[in-house]
């Protein structure tokens, strides 16, 4: 692939790790069907100066990433990444939380790493399952939405 092209977004691969620094514990999940969130904004508060009304002052805040947001045709089959979301929003915080690292990565038409984004601390925060219609030739949809700490991107 020439690197003067922009990329295709479709073909990406979803890896949920341990919050350890070691970064052994992976587990690979694929079968997601889209991915957005991937976002970062500083925010700036406007403060008018005292007795100067020609200036306002734009003065950076806390960054605000929007959450995760996963999309995937409903599945039967478990994987680690679903016990996972499960164990932390259907238990009612019975268990204690548990953050994961989540690295989406692009991948090329070989399946080779182009890019990747490692999500820091991330945990599920909603879970949604698409509407059931008798008038519909749909899949159900399951949408997990996932907050993290930061991101980082990786050419």
């Amino acid at each position: 692939m020439a690197k003067h092209y922009p990329v295709p977004g479709f073909r990406f691969a979803v890896n949920l790790s341990g919050a350890s620094a070691s970064g052994t514990d992976k587990s690979y999940d694929a079968s997601f069907q889209e991915i957005s969130g991937i976002s970062v904004e500083i925010p700036t508060e406007d403060i008018q100066e005292g007795g100067e009304n020609r200036f306002i002052h734009r003065v950076p805040q806390p960054i605000k990433y929007p959450n995760l947001i996963l999309k995937r045709g409903m599945v039967v089959v478990k994987s680690e990444f679903a016990n996972w979301v499960k164990s932390t929003v259907e238990t009612g915080f019975a268990k204690p939380l548990v953050l994961r690292n989540i690295i989406v990565t692009l991948l090329s038409e070989k399946d080779e790493p182009i890019m990747s984004w490692t999500f820091e601390k991330a945990y599920p925060v909603k879970k949604e399952v698409s509407g059931f219609g008798a008038d519909k030739n749909q899949l159900l949809v399951e949408t997990i939405e996932l907050a993290f700490q930061r991101f980082e991107e990786n050419r």
